[in-house]
């Protein structure tokens, strides 16, 4: 396996932060001690599978596809998942989802360079290589590499909110949130110059008016484009309609309001664009599942 697919994991739920540890990390193998990557070093092990039989989390890193997981490997992540545990797979580790049968006539996401082989060696499962995770509740999946990384921030900000998301991105020089359902590949060249990125430049005004309505024709004015050229420069470039990515920071903002200040939850509608308290209990209804009251219970520091 590549040693990158594990340390994404342990990088981001591991203690790199110098405060609270919010997670355990353990490294398990079937058959611990020694074992091969294809980087040039090894590594070294030091638990079974009996961890799983405890843990709240369990993440599949990486497999390899063409080996059958034995019966030993699947009953553990079988019986996690039974117990309650979140499974996750992340890249091909979702071969290893599949394998078991907990994700059968449901959505996995992988790598776009393995899904048709995904799809065919496994029927039952719904593959999908078109977005970069896919959350289920009991079930997540990622696309490879960095989507990894962003759907390890995801889990934190699921469990932690979205400060300690936000400050451990930070840390780790990553962006701090990229939707799931952001494209996996963006068929559009890297400029030579970052100054030339003018939908990166669209997003920054943006993001620092996100308590003001901002229109479409305003937004595309601001980097010098038609309407028409944004919109379709936008999706290029982000895989998404320019107004679902600014609903989806409202959103964060809102929940980073909720999470590190007492203000109304009026105040927090207004100075993240929402307007309105009701729009905002509408939206956090509809894509968290979830009420910004609740939100702040849970995840709220101000006391």
């Amino acid at each position: 396996m590549s040693p990158f697919h594990l340390s994404v994991p342990c990088l981001v739920l591991g203690d790199r932060l110098g405060g609270e540890r919010q997670y355990d990390v353990l490294v398990c193998a079937e058959r611990p001690g020694r074992l091969r990557t294809n980087a040039g070093f090894d590594l070294h092990v030091e638990h079974d599978l009996a961890v799983m039989e405890r843990a709240d989390l369990v993440i599949l890193p990486s497999w390899e596809p063409d080996q059958q997981p034995s019966g030993l490997l699947i009953e553990a992540i079988r019986a996690a998942h039974a117990r309650g545990a979140t499974v996750v797979g992340l890249c091909i580790g979702a071969f290893l989802v599949a394998a078991s049968g907990i994700a059968d006539g449901r959505e996995v996401v992988t790598h776009w360079r393995w899904a048709d082989r995904l799809a065919a060696q496994y029927p039952k499962v719904d593959v999908r290589a078109d977005v970069l995770w896919s959350d289920l509740g009991d079930l997540v999946t990622s696309a490879g590499t960095a989507a990894s990384l962003d759907c390890c921030l995801h889990l934190v900000r699921a469990h932690h909110g979205v400060e300690l998301a936000e400050r451990l991105a930070r840390s780790i020089v990553v962006a701090p949130h990229r939707s799931g359902s952001q494209a996996q590949y963006i068929p559009v060249p890297v400029p030579p110059d970052p100054s030339d990125d003018v939908i990166e430049r669209a997003m920054v005004w943006a993001r620092s008016r996100l308590d003001e309505p901002i229109s479409l024709d305003e937004w595309a004015a601001a980097v010098a484009l038609s309407r028409r050229t944004f919109t379709r420069q936008f999706r290029l470039r982000t895989g998404s309609s320019g107004q679902a990515w600014l609903l989806r920071q409202r959103l964060d903002r809102a929940r980073l309001l909720l999470e590190t200040t007492d203000h109304p939850v009026e105040r927090v509608a207004t100075d993240s664009g929402f307007g309105s308290s009701a729009a905002l209990r509408h939206h956090f209804h509809q894509i968290l599942g979830t009420t910004p009251q609740r939100h702040r219970q849970e995840f709220g520091v101000i006391s």
